[in-house]
């Protein structure tokens, strides 16, 4: 029987094509010769490989030009991504990435690769060809792409023992590519990443050591070091029962434990590592720092990833930080940005630990990068350059006074340490004193021009469903976005939108009149909670949620800014319905019809009042600025006189 080639759901097309999901759904919907479903189901088709990759080539402007991989690398991706299909439902998917990266080193040992539970050899043929299909080269990073998008799938499962493409890996690897001898040594090493990727960057140890607790991850490790011929000693053990190796020492430690894992207090009173205090029961991570400074070599450096709690905690973990401070093994600590962590959105820290360089001697480097973007591809340059740190917040703070009280590292809290600019505060307070000078000059004139609007009879009041069926407007709830339009996907509205009055800007674009995008003076509502409403001047705009577009048909009954403004009325509050969220219906809601010029005088007067509300905010907020420009002089010590070629200013 022929090869099946494999098979390819949506997503796997789209990083084929480096395009969206969204795309790939819009050749389905929009391209007639698209290939058709080959098994799965509605909800998850999978398309046979090869005939994805001939459309594919017969399209060539719907491939990305920017994608790097050339032809004959397109094929074997597109091959080991079909096959890897064919195991779903199969295998799980924790044990999936295990299975591709056995296969491959047996292919590369030359032995074969038979059959497990649930897999049929067919399958794991398939798996072998499209393996020995790809560049020896090429081989670690297939794998490993594999691999990373297993993890990814799993979400926080997945991080627990790293992934490929992690940025705290990327991190401790960047900190590790300048090993050019002697021993590096990750004591919670996962599936490797962090070791194998400070290699890729140009480290080059004599010994490559790691520790492992699962069986599993392990495998993986030297499944992934024996593809790149890498010489691993890995141990699978719990470094926190006993420690594997006491006489270990390492130029270079990098470790990202998992947070918080309890201590067993039987297997820690005796423990010859424990000797700057014992951890809580609670929390491992001062568990780890001390086993990191337990084995480093004389002048070798640790990089240990924790919670920010470690370094702010009370009780036992206190004390160990002020003692590991007085001892000298604090070199510094940096605070890193959220969301590095798959599995977490909590910010980790990282400490660095070694015996105090002479020049840095008595003092600890603390970095407060938890308002950088990419941290992990800057740290490596601050903590060897500390001139580089001119655009970071830092400071070096002289460790009697850490080691006082709780002993608290938290960088944010010693930033007061640095020298503040004076020049910076007093721009702040002279932009400060000029808004609030602009802002209290421009209200009174505002305020002045508000005068009641005339009204020359009492207005019939009708409801939004009168004024339906009279012809004089159109209403239409949100319409489902197009999917796959990528002409839409900047252009959507919500009730956060409606609320704020702050609509996105769009370009143009022509639309039918019956098309789900806004036309100019369309009215855009919200019900739910209150009434809001405001007017899409310039169209193009797509509501999406639970906004409500109103069009007005008869322009001289109706003006859309006064539309909007009357739609909001209080009294339209007493029709809210609903247990939980209440919503306002929408056909009920009554507004009052004068004239078409009363209407606009209307809009004017209330107009005018929003304009003084923007202006006595700006006010308020300039006050503010103010005032914390004067407390920030006065903490500082700083002047806010400023010396100009005309005089003094204050």
């Amino acid at each position: 029987m022929p090869a099946h080639e494999g098979l390819l759901a949506p997503s796997d097309i789209a990083d084929l094509a480096g395009v969206s999901r969204a795309a790939v759904s819009n050749w389905r919907k929009r391209m007639s010769d698209f290939p058709e479903p080959a098994e799965g189901s509605a909800s998850k088709p999978l398309f046979a490989a090869k005939d994805v990759e001939a459309w594919l080539t017969a399209h060539p402007d719907k491939r990305k030009p920017d994608n790097s991989a050339d032809s004959s690398t397109r094929a074997w991706e597109s091959r080991l991504w079909g096959v890897a299909n064919l195991f779903r439902g199969h295998v799980d998917v924790h044990d999936f990435g295990g299975l591709v990266l056995r296969t491959a080193v047996e292919f590369l040992d030359g032995q074969p690769s038979l059959a497990s539970r649930n897999v049929s050899q067919r399958s794991v043929d398939e798996l072998r060809d499209a393996l020995e299909s790809i560049p020896r080269e090429d081989l670690p990073a297939a794998i490993d792409g594999l691999l990373e998008r297993t993890s990814r799938a799993l979400g926080k499962a997945g991080g627990e023992t790293g992934f490929v493409g992690s940025r705290t890996s990327t991190l401790l690897a960047s900190l590790s590519a300048d090993v050019d001898s002697g021993t590096l040594y990750d004591p919670a090493c996962g599936i490797g990443v962090a070791l194998l990727q400070a290699l890729d960057l140009g480290a080059t140890p004599d010994r490559l050591v790691g520790d492992e607790i699962s069986a599993t991850a392990a495998e993986i490790t030297l499944g992934r070091a024996a593809l790149r011929g890498v010489d691993l000693k890995l141990r699978i053990t719990d470094v926190l029962r006993s420690d594997p190796d006491p006489d270990l020492r390492a130029d270079v430690i990098i470790a990202e434990p998992p947070y918080g894992l309890r201590v067993d207090p039987e297997t820690s009173l005796l423990d010859p590592r424990l000797r700057f205090g014992i951890p809580p029961r609670s929390s491992s991570d001062s568990y780890w720092l001390q086993h990191v400074v337990a084995h480093l070599a004389p002048s070798g450096v640790g990089y240990v990833l924790t919670s920010p709690g470690t370094l702010f905690r009370g009780g036992a973990e206190a004390k160990i930080r002020r003692n590991l401070l007085l001892g000298g093994w604090v070199r510094a600590v940096v605070a890193l940005t959220g969301k590095m962590l798959p599995q977490t959105s909590i910010a980790p820290v990282l400490w660095v630990l070694g015996e105090s360089k002479p020049s840095a001697r008595g003092s600890v480097l603390l970095i407060d990068a938890s308002k950088v973007d990419a941290p992990e591809g800057e740290v490596a340059r601050w903590l060897a350059d500390e001139a580089s740190l001119a655009d970071v917040p830092h400071a070096r703070v002289p460790i009697d006074e850490l080691a006082a009280g709780n002993a608290d590292l938290s960088p944010a809290r010693w930033m007061l340490a640095e020298e503040v600019d004076s020049a910076r505060l007093v721009a702040d307070f002279d932009r400060a004193s000029a808004r609030l000078l602009q802002a209290s000059t421009d209200l009174p004139a505002t305020v002045r021009h508000l005068e009641p609007p005339r009204i020359a009879s009492e207005p019939p009041v009708l409801t939004v469903a009168a004024l339906v069926e009279a012809g004089a407007i159109e209403v239409a709830p949100a319409r489902p976005p197009r999917q796959g339009d990528p002409e839409f996907e900047d252009r959507r509205v919500d009730a956060t939108a409606v609320r704020t009055r702050n609509l996105v800007q769009v370009t143009p674009i022509a639309s039918d009149e019956h098309g789900p995008l806004t036309q100019p003076c369309d009215v855009l509502l919200t019900t739910v909670d209150k009434v809001r409403a405001l007017v899409d001047d310039e169209g193009g705009h797509l509501p999406v949620g639970s906004i409500f577009r109103i069009r007005i048909v008869d322009r001289t009954k109706l003006d859309p800014h006064y539309l909007a403004d009357v739609l909001a009325g209080e009294w339209n509050s007493r029709f809210a319905a609903g247990s939980g969220i209440q919503r306002i219906p929408v056909r009920e809601i009554e507004i009052p019809v004068p004239s078409l010029p009363e209407q606009r005088a209307i809009h004017a007067t209330i107009d005018r009042a929003r304009e003084a509300k923007r202006l006595a905010k700006q006010a308020a907020e300039a006050a503010d600025s103010l005032t914390t420009a004067i407390l920030n002089a006065v903490r500082h010590s700083a002047s806010l006189t400023s010396n100009t070629t005309e005089g003094t200013t204050q």
